[in-house]
């Protein structure tokens, strides 16, 4: 259901974390907020300037000297006439403050209104609202860099080309249709075909792209695998540097996933321990080890951990490392990465109790995630991946319709990508999903 709110009313909100610090934030937006901020405060002049900041006094409920900056409409972060005011920052005089901005006119901001007034301004489209929530949100380098890229307008400008080219693939079908004679509706076809398949390269492109821009965003999942006490869940805490999973000399003591995420330079990469496999009449460890499976099938780096001397007895893909565990002090040179001979995965040896070799798996993990999000696209989470897919659908239905089908149909699966490619950005969305995206906003922002 979409949330109801007045269209000029006047919004407030703590944009600060709770708790003391040297400083705290309350923003307004809204028709009349500058007004409003001078009704609560002394040493302001009648006219303010855009972006200057002001010393003044603040008086609704408590007291405090503050600093004062007013935006002015259509310069704002909103788009609309703001103000922030700073205050010494104490919890409760801060929550004092906005209680005596609500009582002079204001109103409680619900999560996300701010950026959310910014969209339905045109300052950003939900693209880059997105891109804002993954700053506030990233716990790495990588992340905060393609969260940056987004929220300045990455994401956007690459579906805005695509749609662009799917607009002038629209008009020239609908030539077809306004001008059935058989010269013109035979030499649009054929300009119809070639631009259609320019265009599904380019949305595939990006589809290809994907894992990459979502590795940046979320962090690679690196899943542990292997039989039984292979040392698993000691490798797990060793690389976490706490102990996080329960390890014992018990055959089946992990039963079930457990992820936690970690940096390493740049990157983040999520770390899943998993049951051990093995033949087992427990119904509770077959699930798990069942759930083992499956997350190998959506991992981004399988960890296959082996007792030193241990046969692999499955086929590895592209996303496998052998990592050799040898429960002993490794003698020197010995924990190195290689590609084996004959194999296509590369093995590293360690010891996962000292933490001995370590340091190379991570840099392979590393160098395996950089080569992912080399290559990402300009798309990088679910929302925006499952509208590009369906764009990509109903082009490949206007490819085969060029040949045998007539032009409104065409122009019926061109309109259809269009339709999908604009929720992406926001062109055509409903309201209850421009609810959801902004609900997980803070409130304040």
């Amino acid at each position: 259901m979409a949330v109801q709110t007045e269209k000029n009313d006047i919004i407030a909100a703590i944009a600060t974390p709770k708790g003391k610090g040297a400083v705290s934030c309350i923003r307004l937006s809204g028709e009349g907020s500058v007004a409003l901020m001078q009704r609560v405060t002394n040493g302001l002049p009648d006219t303010l300037q855009h972006g200057k900041m002001y010393v003044a006094h603040f008086h609704a409920r408590v007291r405090d000297k503050i600093m004062a900056v007013a935006f002015l409409h259509g310069k704002s972060y909103t788009g609309e006439e703001s103000a922030e005011l700073y205050f010494h920052g104490g919890r409760y005089l801060t929550e004092q403050a906005l209680l005596g901005l609500i009582d002079n006119g204001a109103r409680l901001a619900i999560a996300g209104e701010f950026t959310r007034r910014a969209f339905l301004h045109g300052k950003i489209d939900l693209t880059q609202a997105e891109g804002i929530a993954d700053l506030i949100d990233a716990e790495s380098e990588d992340a905060l860099a393609g969260a940056y890229e987004q929220s300045e307008g990455r994401t956007r400008q690459a579906i805005e080309e695509i749609y662009a080219q799917a607009i002038t693939l629209a008009a020239r079908a609908e030539v077809s249709i306004d001008y059935p004679e058989e010269d013109v509706e035979e030499q649009t076809r054929e300009q119809l075909a070639i631009g259609l398949q320019q265009l599904q390269a380019r949305v595939q492109s990006e589809i290809n792209g994907y894992d990459g821009g979502r590795i940046r965003r979320e962090g690679a999942r690196v899943v542990l695998t292997g039989k039984t006490n292979a040392g698993k869940s000691t490798l797990f805490n060793t690389m976490l540097r706490e102990q996080r999973a329960i390890v014992s000399d018990e055959d089946g003591t992990t039963r079930d996933t457990i992820e936690e995420k970690c940096r390493y330079k740049d990157a983040a990469f999520v770390l899943v321990d998993t049951a051990g496999i093995r033949a087992t009449q427990s119904k509770a460890e077959q699930m798990g080890i069942q759930r083992s499976k499956d997350a190998c099938k959506s991992a981004d780096v399988v960890l296959h951990v082996l007792r030193k001397g241990e046969k692999i007895a499955e086929s590895l893909d592209e996303n496998a490392v052998v990592v050799v565990n040898s429960f002993q002090n490794l003698y020197k040179g010995a924990a190195r990465a290689a590609q084996n001979d004959g194999e296509k995965c590369v093995t590293v040896e360690l010891n996962a109790a000292t933490g001995e070799g370590v340091p190379l798996l991570q840099e392979e993990i590393y160098r395996r995630i950089k080569n992912k999000t080399a290559t990402g696209g300009a798309v990088n989470n679910p929302r925006q991946y499952a509208a590009l897919k369906e764009a990509g659908e109903c082009l490949k239905r206007a490819q085969a319709a060029v040949q045998t089908l007539t032009a409104d149909c065409i122009c019926a699966d061109l309109r259809a990508a269009l339709d999908a490619l604009g929720r992406i950005t926001g062109r055509n969305v409903s309201d209850s999903l421009v609810d959801e995206i902004f609900s997980k906003f803070c409130v304040g922002k």
